[in-house]
């Protein structure tokens, strides 16, 4: 494949910011989004903005790009009847809506934890306060506007990472921080814990932990669920033998992706981040955190080629890593279905008005049939908001592009807490 790189000024220049609007939720707790923003079938934008607070829980919106309406759906803790109970919260969703029948599927996640030495583990539960009670797979139905806890997972587990296979009916989830594998039956309405498949996961001590994988490629064609550890193994749930089992003769590691010890905390090692199907090509891309590289993975062959780094213009000059330890979950196709979209970090320390922030947001593209490459600037918003930080892109193809970055005050200062709300921007390819 021939790479090309687009060197225009009006695509390469690193000042040149894009315009972003915000879409206020008045929620004012909500302080991240983690990949749980989708289009869906209606055209609307659905998100979960979430909370680290020990007494709130995440809450699920919609927007219309018709009606430029935001609307408030479900609270986390209403749905799960968990609401007041002094538990800890379902602060947090880490997952895409998987669309299955009229009915979107998302699950929830720790909101309340501890930040140890770089390792994200269990937090001390406060007096008055009880064990968190599991993560929950939730449903919502598109044409009636009803929310439904479908089924809660392991006591004190959480579900990071959910994908759906919708020619079987099942979803599948991988808990937070021991790392079962689970599989829901739509039909039979039966949740399978499979147990741990990635050593003792982020609760593991020395060769023992893992950083889980955010993403699952599930291969609709056989139903094979692939996902990766940090040492950079490629295993797959096959539905035949209901077993997780090591891909043999394929893995992750590349010396281009750098150096990782895959038993410490802080980063995603040689895990994939994010993964995304692409039926015309019968190929998985992805994304590994970090280093930026983009990679096709052929879940036939069980090979995984390696593209270019498609990480910001100033990262691939100069040879360094992405700022966010975990990478980006912010990979999508666009309306053409051969551009690759894709929001990064550029570790900037300060803004073109001299505020400071930890990092800059950069939009960047990539034609897979060409190799046209193209970074189109920084967002920038109006007003005293700046967006410094983002885990989730939606491309509806309507002109315009959403995330749910995080969101700082100009001049509060670098330490000073930052919100989150969905904010939209033009998209620099749309005719």
């Amino acid at each position: 494949m021939e790479l090309k790189t687009l060197m225009t000024s009006e695509h390469q220049d690193q000042g040149r910011p894009i315009p972003a609007r915000v879409h206020p939720s008045g929620f004012c707790k909500a302080d991240s989004n983690f990949f749980s923003l989708t289009t869906a079938g209606d055209g609307r934008i659905y998100y979960t903005l979430s909370s680290h607070d020990i007494d709130t829980h995440a809450r699920t919106y919609r927007y219309d790009p018709n009606t430029d309406r935001v609307e408030l759906l479900f609270d986390f803790g209403e749905v799960t009847g968990e609401a007041g109970r002094k538990s800890l919260p379902q602060g947090k969703s880490h997952t895409p809506f998987y669309e299955l029948d009229g009915k979107l599927y998302l699950a929830s996640h720790y909101g309340f934890f501890a930040v140890e030495d770089e390792k994200e583990t269990l937090a001390s539960i406060p007096e008055g306060y009880s064990p968190y009670p599991g993560g929950h797979i939730i449903s919502y139905d598109i044409a009636s506007g009803k929310a439904e806890d479908i089924v809660r997972g392991p006591r004190k587990e959480g579900i990071i990472t959910m994908g759906a296979d919708g020619e079987r009916g099942r979803i599948y989830g991988l808990t937070w921080p021991g790392g079962h594998f689970l599989v829901y039956d739509l039909d039979s309405r039966r949740l399978r814990d499979l147990g741990p498949v990635s050593r003792d996961g982020e609760l593991g001590e020395g060769d023992r932990y893992f950083c889980l994988c955010r993403a699952f490629a599930v291969y609709q064609r056989n139903g094979s669920v692939f996902f990766t550890n940090p040492d950079g193994t490629v295993l797959r749930y096959s539905p035949d033998t209901d077993r997780v089992q090591p891909v043999r003769g394929l893995d992750m590691r590349r010396d281009v992706f750098g150096q990782w010890d895959p038993h410490r905390p802080g980063h995603q090692g040689y895990n994939w981040r994010i993964v995304i199907w692409h039926e015309p090509s019968a190929l998985f891309y992805g994304v590994h955190p970090k280093s930026g590289w983009l990679f096709a993975f052929d879940p036939e062959k069980l090979t995984i080629e390696l593209i270019q780094r498609i990480c910001c213009e100033n990262l691939r000059r100069s040879g360094e890593f992405e700022p966010f330890r975990y990478g980006y979950l912010t990979l999508q196709f666009g309306p053409d279905n051969e551009t690759l979209y894709y929001l990064s970090g550029d570790p900037q320390k300060q803004s073109m008005d001299e505020n400071r922030f930890v990092e800059w947001i950069h939009l960047m593209t990539y034609n897979i049939r060409t190799g046209d490459y193209a970074d189109h600037g920084h967002l920038q918003t109006e007003g005293d908001l700046y967006p410094t930080l983002t885990q989730s892109i939606a491309v509806p193809g309507n002109g315009r592009l959403y995330s749910c970055p995080w969101l700082k005050k100009k001049g509060a200062g670098e330490k000073s807490k930052a919100g989150c709300d969905l904010v939209s921007f033009p998209d620099p390819l749309a005719e």
